[in-house]
C-alpha cells in the first residue's frame, strides 16, 4: 500500500477557494462554502457533520451534547463504520463499529471545480491491516465513497456509512424502497422478519438490518422535503432510531432530540460481510439529493 501520509495536507495548509480549515464541535474541521452548498468535515474519523444545499436545511443531524476530537466520534453526521459493524460478526469485537471512526485521517486531496468540491481522506498508513479512502463530492448533490483495500492477510469486511438524517419528527416520516424486504430486527435479538408492503413508519425503537441495497426515499412532510439516497456497493440498509427510552441510555443524545433524526445507512454487515483477499478492495458509496415537496 502507498504511504498516503507522505502527501497529506496538514492543518493550516493552503486550500482552494471556498475550502478552509475551521473548528467544529471542538475539533479540527474542513469547511466548505460555495454557491451550491456549505459543509463541514472532521479529519478525526473522516466524519462529515454538515451538508446544506443552497435554499435547503441541513441533511444531517448532530447532537449538541457531543464533542469531537482524537479518538472520539461525534454523535451525528456520517460516522464511518468499519472494519466491523456493531460487535462484529462473532460478537467479540473490543468495541462497537470498528476503529475507522476513532482515528485521525489524512487529507490527501482538496479540489474545486466550479461549485463542486472534492475532498479525499486516507486512513493512517501505520494501520497495515487495511487502507481506506473516503472521497466526498460536495455540491448541489452529495456523494460519499468509501474504498477499503485489504492488507497482506486479507479481511472479512463489515462497513457502513452511518448517516444521521435530520427530520422534523421521526414519527411523521415515511421511508420507501424497502417494502417487502427480509430483515433482522435487532430490537428482538436479530429475529428474522419481513418489511411491510408499504413505506416504513418509525413509531418506536427501530434497529433493522434490511436485506436491500436499493435506492431509498425519506419523505418528511413536516420539513417539506424528500431525501433521496442512491447506494452503491451495499448489500444491506440499516434503519435505526433508539426511541425515547433508548435515547436516555445514550449519554450524548440531547434530551428530547431522539425524534429529530433517523439513521438510514448503506452497509455490508452481518451475513453480508465481504471477504477480501490480500490487496483486494471493496467500495461502499451513496449519493444524496434533497427535493422540496410541493407547497
Amino acid at each position: 500500500m502507498r504511504d498516503a501520509a507522505a502527501s497529506a495536507l496538514p492543518v493550516g495548509s493552503a486550500l482552494p477557494a471556498g475550502i478552509t480549515w475551521s473548528t467544529v464541535q471542538g475539533a479540527d474541521a474542513i469547511a466548505v462554502d460555495t454557491a451550491a452548498c456549505t459543509a463541514a468535515l472532521l479529519p478525526d474519523g473522516a466524519q462529515l457533520l454538515s451538508w446544506v444545499p443552497t435554499g435547503s436545511r441541513d441533511l444531517l443531524w448532530v447532537s449538541p451534547d457531543s464533542a469531537g476530537g482524537p479518538g472520539r466520534s461525534v454523535r451525528g453526521g456520517v460516522p464511518v463504520v468499519g472494519p466491523w459493524f456493531g460487535a462484529g460478526r462473532h460478537g467479540d469485537a473490543p468495541y462497537k463499529h470498528g476503529w475507522l471512526r476513532q482515528v485521525r485521517w489524512d487529507l490527501a486531496r482538496a479540489e474545486r471545480t466550479d461549485d463542486e468540491v472534492l475532498l479525499a481522506l486516507t486512513s493512517p498508513a501505520a494501520r497495515r491491516e487495511l487502507q481506506a479512502q473516503l472521497t466526498l463530492r460536495i455540491g448541489a448533490d452529495l456523494d460519499i465513497e468509501l474504498r477499503i483495500t485489504a492488507g497482506a492477510e486479507g479481511l472479512e469486511l463489515e462497513a457502513a456509512l452511518h448517516t444521521y438524517l435530520a427530520v422534523a419528527d421521526v414519527r411523521g416520516i415515511e421511508i420507501s424502497g424497502l417494502e417487502g424486504a427480509p430483515y433482522l430486527d435487532n430490537t428482538r435479538g436479530l429475529c428474522a422478519d419481513v418489511m411491510p408492503q408499504a413505506p416504513l413508519r418509525v413509531q418506536g425503537p427501530t434497529d433493522a438490518v434490511v436485506e436491500s441495497g436499493a435506492p431509498v426515499t425519506l419523505t418528511d412532510p413536516a420539513a417539506g422535503r424528500r431525501i433521496h439516497a442512491r447506494p452503491r456497493g451495499a448489500a444491506r440498509t440499516v434503519v435505526w432510531n433508539p426511541g425515547e427510552d433508548g435515547a436516555r441510555e445514550i449519554g450524548d443524545i440531547t434530551p428530547g432530540h431522539w425524534s429529530r433524526f433517523v439513521c438510514s445507512e448503506p452497509a455490508v454487515a452481518k451475513d453480508a460481510a465481504v471477504a477480501l483477499g490480500p490487496g483486494a478492495s471493496h467500495t461502499l458509496a451513496v449519493t444524496y439529493r434533497i427535493e422540496p415537496l410541493p407547497s
